[in-house]
């Protein structure tokens, strides 16, 4: 039996699209590779590496944003994996990018740009699939959740980005369900598979409830700001999808604090993809820095705080907020 090739992609719609496009791409060259496809957010990489068989023929990382905090202890557990197969990463994210150097000193080969979408760097592997009209879709999937383009409710695929996106943040730690999404994708052509929509179709009610409560527990707004309360609310995995389209509802960034345990908050940031509020962008994120860790891109990010921080925080993003 030949040796594996292994995907660690995030679980969202972004790192999914690129990671079917690389994936398919690779099939169709060689129809006789097996496929493993995990999922991981930053601050578990290090677990999830753990699972990579002891021998693959290669091993990619989609979509997935370095955790400074964890980097001694990957770059480690990434060295040693790496005299066993060779390791792509691809990925947008900042934290990433500004780890290129130090990726390729210990053998990984990068493939990094600064761009708001995964699925938009993989679309050098378009013309390289088995059907790259039906792969274009699927990056533009990819591209749209992440807002790196906006999808108008009259195309085709909107109902399709809307379907997977609830069924993916209702089913957040669900593996299963996001194999079985790749697999309707890379094996049937079929971009909605019964089973996300059976999923999008409980997760619904739920969501909606969400997105009402977020626009009923606004506690600033202004013309470059806007900040949601959802503390009180167990959020499911919505809350980055709720943020992304108030965004663009009110065509001005938001943020969104959701409860992490008892002692630490989540602040969820995203700005429209029209424009990318540079300036506010960058401001929030610094101030969020400060007082904790995480990550992501200037238009679309999260930072855990500690819980008791939380009034000098809003104090700190509400003055910003007002000086522009």
């Amino acid at each position: 039996m030949s040796k594996p090739t292994i995907f660690i992609s995030h679980g969202d719609l972004d790192g999914m699209s690129a990671t079917a496009v690389i994936a398919d791409t690779i099939r169709k060259k060689h129809p006789e590779t097996r496929l493993i496809f995990l999922f991981s957010q930053p601050h578990e990489l290090d677990k999830t590496l753990l699972q990579v068989p002891e021998e693959f023929e290669e091993l990619y990382l989609v979509d997935i944003a370095i955790d400074t905090e964890l980097w001694p202890k990957l770059s480690l557990l990434l060295y040693d994996i790496s005299k066993r197969g060779k390791i792509i990463w691809l990925d947008h994210h900042p934290s990433t990018l500004s780890f290129s150097d130090k990726l390729t000193k210990i053998g990984i080969q990068t493939i990094l740009e600064n761009t708001r979408s995964a699925a938009s760097i993989a679309r050098k592997f378009l013309q390289n699939t088995s059907d790259p009209s039906f792969y274009e879709s699927i990056i533009k999937l990819g591209e749209a959740s992440d807002l790196a383009i906006k999808l108008e409710k009259d195309d085709p695929l909107h109902h399709s980005l809307e379907t997977l996106s609830i069924a993916l943040a209702y089913k957040t730690r669900e593996e299963q369900l996001r194999k079985k999404i790749l697999s309707s994708w890379l094996n049937k052509k079929i971009i909605v598979p019964d089973e996300a929509a059976e999923a999008a179709q409980e997760g619904e009610k739920i969501y909606r409830e969400l997105y009402q409560e977020a626009k009923q527990s606004t506690i600033f707004e202004s013309d470059n700001l806007l900040i949601a309360d959802l503390r009180n609310r167990r959020v499911y995995g919505f809350i980055g999808r709720i943020a992304s389209v108030l965004a663009g509802e009110k065509e001005k960034p938001v943020i969104l604090l959701t409860r992490l345990g008892e002692t630490a908050t989540l602040i969820t940031y995203r700005a429209p993809a029209k424009n990318s509020y540079e300036k506010i962008s960058k401001i929030v994120a610094d101030i969020a820095r400060s007082y904790g860790g995480g990550g992501g891109h200037l238009a679309a990010f999260s930072y855990k705080v500690p819980s008791a921080y939380m009034e000098n925080i809003l104090k700190e993003l509400i003055d910003a907020a007002n000086s522009l």
